[in-house]
């Protein structure tokens, strides 16, 4: 069975990549976009998620892809659906194009008409994949957490760890499920070996739900610390987001 995942670069997609490769009967193609791609025994294949031209041969000969990749933070607002829809719609129709039959989508359980335009994005592109005429799943990963995690949860691991007050978007009592690379990766693999799950949406969730305010506390207290929270209004975020993005835009 020969693999086509996006996102290779990612941490999850090296650690995807890797544990695959433990799997005698995959072959696996590496979709290279920015960050070049090394990983032994693995086919690379250099594409943009937004050329569609770049998508049909890179899906050539490929039986299942496994879309990974993702735009998660930008200032032009736009980019997210360019990149999170869109180029999912051209990848899917690359897909078709190859006559591939199987698609498994990396959302994310940020996915959801109140979370920004990342989170709209990201549903936008589950729902061109629940569209599409393929055998797909969708996979909603809550916040994942691991040593070689470098954003969300790994990003506020390192910020705890080095700094004496935390930023905290709201009140500090939204829920979440940390759940660790390791079973987020696993729980990919099982997706991919068993062909007979198939048009299912699936949240890959950590056994714990707990709130922002106490994730800070656990990790603070992981790392024998004191840490203060410092609560900003939802609104004062964004007021600051979009001022940053017109003074670049301004100034650029």
């Amino acid at each position: 069975m020969k693999l086509l995942i996006t996102g290779a670069s990612s941490t999850l997609g090296k650690n995807l990549t890797t544990e695959l490769l433990k799997i005698e009967n995959f072959s696996i193609r590496l979709l290279e976009h920015r960050t070049p791609v090394e990983m032994e025994t693995c086919e690379t294949f250099k594409a943009d998620i937004q050329d569609a031209e770049s998508l049909i041969q890179a899906c050539s000969g490929i039986d299942v892809v496994i879309h990974l990749a993702a735009l998660t933070h930008s200032n032009d607002m736009k980019a997210y659906f360019e990149v999170n829809e869109i180029g999912t719609a051209k990848l899917l129709a690359a897909c078709q194009e190859n006559k591939i039959t199987r698609f498994i989508y990396i959302s994310s359980s940020a996915a959801t008409e109140k979370a920004g335009e990342y989170g709209v994005s990201k549903l936008r592109g589950e729902e061109k994949v629940r569209s599409s005429n393929l055998d797909w799943v969708v996979l909603r990963p809550s916040e994942v957490y691991g040593p070689e995690m470098n954003e969300g949860m790994g990003k506020l691991f390192s910020w705890v760890k080095r700094f004496p007050v935390i930023p905290v978007i709201g009140d500090g009592s939204c829920f979440m499920s940390p759940v660790l690379l390791d079973d987020v990766v696993q729980a990919i693999v099982e997706i991919i070996k068993n062909d007979s799950l198939r048009n299912i949406a699936l949240n890959l969730c950590g056994p714990e739900e707990m709130t922002m305010d106490e994730v800070i506390d656990r990790f603070a207290r992981f790392h024998k610390v004191q840490r203060k929270k410092l609560h900003l209004p939802p609104w004062f975020v964004r007021l600051c987001i979009c001022f940053l993005s017109f003074f670049k835009l301004r100034f650029a």
